[in-house]
């Protein structure tokens, strides 16, 4: 905690992020409600944190004991088709699809025309001046 020359070490935010776990939301969240020690400013536009009050802060927060969990209710057992209701059988699934009985639709799909690419279809300017 107290540095060997007897100074307090001032801590950055990633160190005080890596010593407490907490994100930096959070801790201004706790700052705001007076549950985390305020930074200190080093210099102008930088802060920084006590290595004491962060250590403090770390030991008051203790060992949280969580109350008790409730009991989980037993699972229901799996409920069993009423007799109005059979399981009919699946039909058994062809292994690869039926042929076609006509031969336009086994036959690939024809390819639309095209017109010629250096062609001026009538009624069209062309742009070979």
């Amino acid at each position: 905690m107290v540095h060997d020359g007897g100074l307090d070490r001032f801590l950055p935010w990633r160190k005080v992020q890596d010593i407490t776990g907490l994100g930096r939301t959070t801790a201004w969240r706790l700052r705001r409600a007076g549950d985390f020690p305020h930074p200190v400013p080093i210099s102008p536009g930088r802060v920084a944190w006590r290595e004491r009050d962060i250590a403090a802060w770390n030991e008051s927060r203790g060992l949280v004991v969580s109350p008790p969990a409730a009991p989980k209710p037993p699972i229901k057992a799996l409920r069993t088709r009423p007799p109005e209701c059979p399981v009919l059988p699946l039909a058994a699934a062809p292994s690869r699809p039926a042929e076609s009985a006509t031969p336009e639709l086994a036959s690939p799909p024809a390819r639309p025309v095209r017109r010629a690419r250096n062609g001026v279809a009538e009624g069209q300017l062309g742009f070979d001046f």
